[in-house]
């Protein structure tokens, strides 16, 4: 977004490891072509070959720690070449900025472009946007009226949450139960629905509405409609920052420093803090300035 907006005659094009992610990547302003680098050696070499065909301009990596990142930059054959300076940088920069100030790894990537040009006025955000399409919203909808069967007129709020992440960031079975019990004491008038995982066939307690859904350009459309959203740090809880919803992110291994949740009306819960009480009262507070929704 700060590049486009930036830059309005450029066309951005973005290398991805996840092919998943195309579709959300496609739908931002000034996006051109999304390439995805497949695992293997001949994918990669094709890859490489194509990236140097097109001749840009300009190719960033927006990370100051990734050795894959360094090694596509170099191998892009792009005229100029912008990235953080650090001792083991060992790509040649034209366009190098000082280690970025902010912990936090999104914002890391904007005060990259601020830092390493002088002279520029650069039009910048700090918060994360997606803008699914068209066909993305009508499959919501769909998801949405399934999962409130049969169809309720309904002007009380909407929270989503999402009890999974990797490794050391889940938090334990009985800490979700207890944030639902919570939650229907203190909130009567609002409505749950879980977002569940692919391995998740039904949803923590019984009655509770749930969704699964595996296109993310979807899912992203679907939790633009909530009211609220809570979840641990995990994809999910970015992606419905980028739509919009106030989210409350749950930090239990990782630094909400680095990792919170970027949007309007988003906050983050860590260390003593990191109760299901205090995360009914965060989510509660919230979605009281958000809209009420109707399914």
């Amino acid at each position: 977004r700060s590049l486009a907006a930036s830059l309005p005659a450029a066309t951005i094009d973005v290398v991805i490891e996840d092919s998943r992610q195309k579709p959300l990547l496609e739908s931002l302003p000034a996006i051109g072509q999304v390439w995805v680098r497949e695992k293997s050696l001949p994918a990669t070499i094709r890859l490489l070959r194509q990236l140097r065909s097109v001749r840009y301009d300009l190719a960033i990596d927006p990370s100051g720690n990734s050795a894959s990142n360094r090694l596509a930059l170099a191998l892009a054959g792009a005229r100029q070449r912008m990235g953080f300076a650090a001792r083991d940088q060992w790509v040649r920069l034209t366009h190098a900025a000082p280690r970025a100030e902010s912990r936090h790894q999104a914002i890391q990537a904007v005060e990259l472009l601020t830092s390493s040009v002088a002279g520029f006025s650069w039009k910048t955000f700090e918060t994360l946007a997606v803008f699914p399409h068209g066909p993305s919203n009508a499959a919501a909808q769909r998801y949405w009226q399934a999962a409130f069967t049969p169809p309720v007129r309904s002007t009380t709020p909407t929270v989503g949450f999402f009890t999974r992440a990797t490794g050391a960031k889940q938090l334990e079975t009985g800490w979700w139960q207890e944030f639902v019990a919570l939650f229907k004491q203190r909130l009567p008038n609002a409505r749950l629905l879980q977002i569940r995982a692919p391995d998740q066939p039904e949803p923590i307690e019984p009655g509770i509405a749930s969704v699964s859904i595996a296109e993310l350009d979807v899912l992203a459309a679907l939790l633009g409609r909530l009211n609220g959203f809570v979840a641990a740090d995990c994809g999910p809880m970015h992606l419905a920052a980028a739509a919009g919803v106030p989210v409350v992110g749950l930090f239990k291994a990782t630094s909400a420093a680095c990792y919170a949740p970027l949007g309007d009306g988003c906050t983050a819960l860590e260390g003593p803090a990191l109760t299901a009480a205090a995360a009914v009262d965060a989510v509660s507070h919230r979605t009281q300035y958000r809209g009420s929704r109707v399914a």
